[in-house]
């Protein structure tokens, strides 16, 4: 944009070596988060590292947090019930690597939290073809995708919907309304992704292509082997997702998809029956149909083209809303049908609520390596944990504030970790008591290890062993869990 507008700004001073767009590896990617944010940096002269992490936390949270709220109005909107829109409330909040990755997940939140806006503005748009209900769907559809490419299947859907609706509006009306929406959709498409502004439909699909099968080569711990990104089995979304989610939740909302499935198929088959009708029977029919296909259609994408997964299932945490409005179509179905099992979920949802609330505030922030209880039992050292290296941070913190050491320290790391970057949040004073060496265990003080690899670590013992003269020196551990430890070179410190 700089070099576009022929602006008077030095980006050298904040960043050296900036490539050019089109020889940047990760160039497909969407800035509408990034981009602002370092054009403040740029403006208020930001430059030490540890701010700048701060601000970017700090605008993360800022966003799911009203994201969270707008998903309450949503719920209300949907549901007419204060109780049921809490409960919703309550799903999104307290799952606790969501979470957790609110405070600095500048990826996966931050799409959650635009899919959000832009379901919240699409059904509205559903609902009244109002003009402003189509520019907000259109404008918050467009944001959603300049984030994750994938989003594009919203705003046809939506218009899919709009065409199947059978209400009294001629097709000519739903041409131009689906016209208009789709237009401004694109301009603001491209208006906000700068990598678009040159070749524009070209590089949109080599965006898509990127997303089909993102070319990172690296191993996934996956119940206990190791398998390679790109083949990743079909199950992994629901295997992932199963022993990460609160109990109680999962069975909610898988619930609310059985729920779905049974009133779509029996709309299905009795669509001969009811010829001048819709796929619903009304307006709440329509909306559970539209959230399953929310669902359904990203999942199908995903295991159709086998596309990359890996570190969880972080990259479909966007489906996480969606599935729990699902799960509340189920609860507003047992309380207006069965209220003595209200009741009880009632009950059982404070029970959990409790422990959740405990959980999350004993192990902030290190909420993201949760599983759930039924999962502590049966996955120990089969998934991998803290593959954010959001502990790297206190695990170092701690040994450079130990006092009976000379610095500057070596440390190298017997996991795929760079402690360079965890360099970067550190206070200044801490930043020259360390020096990172990478994977030469021969030259270090320490090692550290958060026992996240890239690949197999039998492939390179070298690397990934601690040498018989290192000994454990710390660990720390979120739910009883190992997440890193440090081990000290025991031939220089007695």
């Amino acid at each position: 944009i700089v070099q576009l507008f022929n602006l008077d700004i030095n980006l050298n001073s904040f960043h050296k070596n900036i490539p050019n767009i089109f020889d940047y590896t990760d160039k497909e990617y969407g800035v509408v988060f990034d981009l602002p944010l370092a054009a403040l940096e740029v403006f208020f002269g930001i430059k030490e590292s540890q701010n700048i992490f701060f601000l970017r936390h700090l605008m993360t949270f800022i966003i799911f947090y009203i994201s969270s709220i707008s998903f309450y109005f949503l719920c209300l909107k949907l549901f007419k019930d204060k109780t049921l829109s809490i409960i919703g409330f309550f799903f999104l909040i307290l799952s606790p690597r969501i979470f957790a990755q609110s405070f600095y997940n500048p990826k996966d939140i931050i799409f959650l939290s635009f899919f959000i806006f832009a379901f919240f503005f699409n059904l509205k748009f559903l609902y009244s073809q109002k003009n402003t209900n189509i520019f907000f769907a259109a404008l918050f559809s467009a944001l959603m995708t300049d984030i994750r490419v994938i989003g594009i299947f919203l705003p046809f859907l939506t218009i899919f919907f709009i065409f199947l609706n059978t209400n009294k509006e001629s097709l000519k009306t739903k041409i131009y309304i689906s016209s208009k929406y789709f237009l401004i959709f694109l301009v603001f498409l491209f208006i906000f992704w700068p990598f678009l502004w040159g070749n524009g439909f070209l590089n949109l699909l080599n965006a898509i292509n990127e997303f089909k099968n993102y070319p990172w080569m690296g191993d996934v711990l996956y119940n206990g082997k190791f398998i390679n990104a790109k083949f990743v089995p079909w199950h992994y979304f629901f295997v992932w997702f199963i022993i990460t989610t609160p109990v109680l939740f999962s069975l909610i909302i898988f619930s609310g998809l059985f729920l779905a499935l049974k009133i779509f198929f029996i709309n299905l088959i009795n669509i001969e029956k009811n010829r001048f009708k819709n796929f619903w029977n009304n307006y709440s029919e329509m909306v559970l149909i539209y959230f399953f296909f929310i669902f359904f259609i990203p999942i199908f994408l995903v295991i159709l083209l086998n596309s990359t997964l890996y570190t969880g299932w972080r990259q479909l945490y966007f489906l996480y809303p969606p599935l729990i409005i699902l799960g509340i179509y189920f609860l507003k179905y047992i309380k207006e049908s069965r209220k003595i099992y209200f009741k009880i979920f009632l009950f059982l949802f404070a029970v959990q609520s409790i422990f959740l609330v405990y959980f999350i505030a004993k192990n902030h922030p290190h909420q993201h390596v949760y599983f759930n209880k039924f999962a502590n039992v049966l996955i120990k050292d089969k998934f991998s944990y803290d593959y954010w290296g959001v502990s790297n941070h206190t695990t170092i913190k701690f040994l450079l504030d130990s006092k009976n050491l000379s610095f500057p320290i070596k440390i190298s790391s017997a996991s795929f970790t760079d402690l360079n970057k965890t360099k970067l949040i550190l206070d200044k004073n801490y930043q020259n008591k360390f020096i990172f060496v990478a994977d030469n265990h021969d030259e270090a003080d320490f090692i550290f290890s958060n026992f996240y690899y890239y690949k197999n670590p039998i492939f390179d013992r070298k690397r990934f062993e601690i040498p018989a003269n290192f000994k454990s020196y710390y660990k720390f551990k979120v739910d009883e869990k190992v997440i890193n430890e440090l081990y000290i070179n025991s031939l220089k410190y007695n």
